[in-house]
């Protein structure tokens, strides 16, 4: 104890001047020491901030990339499926875009991001590359479709028609007759293969041509040694010639299909899987980002409590110490002059100067609240960064939702017209039919097909039969507005409709609305009957519990209906036998 006394002491013999500018002195270093520290782990919060909203942004990079894939996915299948140029330029500006987004990626992205994105870029060129091959494998065969096929059937027609012009006897005329047919027939099983791509027709042509050349060599055994030798070898040379073209624009087509289906399909695949791995991997590091950033915000605020309670116990110190500094000497000049009251005369000296050494301390007390203030302030902009902080992780966490809903949206609906596609539609089909089976319910479904459609197109152009899709699309939108019923594209000119708790009577009444709506469309069509756009509508309504093992029953017995009304002249609505 004698220690702390012999030291009060000491400090009670300074000068007042002295003991307040050593006291504010220590203060002064515990709260510069306080705010240094706290200005550092504000400034390191701030770099976490600056580092999580730059992974963000390669988050939403990586999911416009996986987006820009599929879209360009389904514009390379719908090249080949129309041949249609548009979609080919729309995939090679949807390649730009990906690989601008892959450069934006690897911009200022850490070296495992850069690893990532470079095996994209690999994938990214593959695709390109097998496009590319895609679209010179379609021209080659859409130029043997248009020019060296037909070239070729017309040559072995008119060496067909020269050789019965000479002829007289019945035999050769009947093998000629059975020649022409075998070439209409080698025709018509091409014509069918490019619209079915049915390996079985190809087979079919290759047996017409054996065919061909079989009655080509009874000819040539009954023309033996006269003039018809060398036009007959000339035919033979032509049917093979022409066997020729057919099998390269069929191996044309496998090839681009083989590249679109394997090729371009695998490489897309990847190019998702690789963008899946990403963003799951930001999103980690965001995850580690933001406990990083709580952790030193509780820090921070631990270390601002424990800084103020050990400025609060200096401050409380510093008083009690100075208090009795100042106490003391009024104490004395009090003695003093209780002494000179009760009237001692013996020269009493003082060792303090009292007004100097108030003075002082008033101006001491000023620097303390300027400190004091100081502090505060600082506390006050900590929870004004804080509280910008949880807001941008707010903002930053509602985007990456959104993205995730429209990516959701994107895998639903059919691109064209805005309708749910066919693997939404089976999906929903399948729930519905479980919500028929436990209520005991009535669902029917409605099957259509634009007629002549393939007609229109060939006579108005691709994006005019797409605005024709379109504009049935609305009409369907127009009459499956209640909760449960549903419009979609099934595929192609081909829509079908569900509706949840109606019978087979008022399907076919929905039905005959729709056909009736479509035709009061009024859409030019000069090769249908009417001259304008129409449709035929196949109607299947039932029970599960009616015999029904699935939904795809009752949609195969809607086709069926379908198909009859197309039998039986179009533009009308079948009910499927009950």
């Amino acid at each position: 104890m004698e220690g702390p006394i012999a030291g009060m002491r000491r400090f009670s013999h300074w000068r007042l001047k002295n003991r307040l500018f050593a006291g504010f002195m220590v203060i002064g270093l515990v709260g510069g020491g306080l705010a240094l520290f706290m200005g550092l782990a504000i400034s390191n919060i701030y770099t976490d901030f600056r580092r999580f909203t730059l992974v963000s942004e390669q988050v939403e990079l990586g999911y416009d990339l996986a987006t820009k894939m599929v879209v360009l996915q389904r514009l390379s299948e719908k090249f080949i499926q129309e041949g249609d140029r548009f979609s080919a330029d729309q995939a090679d500006l949807a390649l730009e875009q990906a690989e601008t987004v892959l450069a934006k990626l690897e911009d200022d992205a850490s070296e495992p991001i850069r690893r990532r994105a470079g095996i994209m870029a690999v994938h990214l060129d593959n695709f390109q590359q097998a496009f590319a091959e895609v679209k010179r494998q379609r021209e080659r065969q859409n130029q043997l479709t248009n020019d060296a096929i037909h070239a070729e059937a017309e040559l072995h027609g008119k060496l067909i028609d020269s050789f019965a012009a000479r002829i007289l006897d019945a035999e050769s005329v009947a093998l000629v007759e059975r020649l022409r047919i075998s070439l209409l027939q080698i025709e018509g099983f091409t014509r069918d293969y490019f619209d079915s791509l049915d390996n079985a027709l190809i087979r079919e042509v290759k047996g017409n041509v054996r065919h061909s050349q079989a009655l080509l060599q009874q000819l040539q055994a009954l023309h033996q040694g006269d003039s018809f030798n060398e036009l007959l070898t000339r035919m033979d040379a032509s049917i093979l010639a022409y066997e020729e073209a057919i099998l390269e624009a069929v191996q044309r087509s496998r090839g681009y299909l083989f590249l679109v289906n394997v090729v371009m399909a695998a490489e897309t695949y990847e190019i998702l899987y690789q963008s899946d791995r990403l963003t799951e991997k930001l999103r980690q590091e965001m995850l580690v980002i933001e406990e990083s950033v709580d952790h030193k915000r509780q820090l921070v605020f631990l270390l601002a409590l424990i800084g103020s309670v050990i400025m609060l116990l200096l401050i409380v110190g510093l008083s009690y110490a100075l208090g009795r500094s100042i106490a003391t000497p009024i104490e004395n000049l009090a003695g003093i002059f209780r002494r000179l009251a009760r009237g001692e005369t013996a020269p009493i000296k003082s060792d303090y100067e009292v007004g100097y050494e108030l003075q002082e301390l008033s101006r001491a007390s000023e620097v303390f609240r300027e400190k004091n203030a100081e502090t505060q302030q600082l506390l006050a902009r900590y929870r004004e960064i804080s509280g910008v902080l949880e807001e941008k992780v707010k903002e930053r966490t509602q985007a990456l939702e959104e993205a995730n809903q429209q990516l959701k949206e994107l895998s639903r609906t059919d691109g064209l017209t805005g309708l749910a596609n066919r693997r939404y539609f089976e999906e929903i089909l399948g729930r519905e039919w479980l919500t028929a089976q436990r209520n005991d319910l009535s669902l029917t479904v409605i099957m259509l097909d634009i007629d002549y459609f393939k007609a229109f197109n060939d006579r108005y152009g691709h994006p005019a039969g797409d605005q024709c899709l379109r504009e049935v699309a609305r009409e369907l939108k127009q009459h499956a507005r209640r909760g449960n019923d549903m419009a979609a594209r099934y595929g192609g000119e081909e829509f079908i409709v569900i509706l949840q708790d109606s019978d087979q009577k008022a399907g076919v009444a929905i039905a005959e609305r729709i056909r009736c709506g479509l035709e009061a469309l009024d859409i030019a069509h000069e090769d249908a009957p009417i001259k304008k756009v129409t449709a035929s509508f196949g109607v299947a309504a039932g029970k599960p519990a009616e015999g029904f093992n699935s939904a795809f029953e009752l949609i195969k017995q809607a086709d069926d209906a379908l198909y009859q009304a197309k039998q039986t002249g179009r533009n009308r609505v079948v009910a499927a036998a009950t």
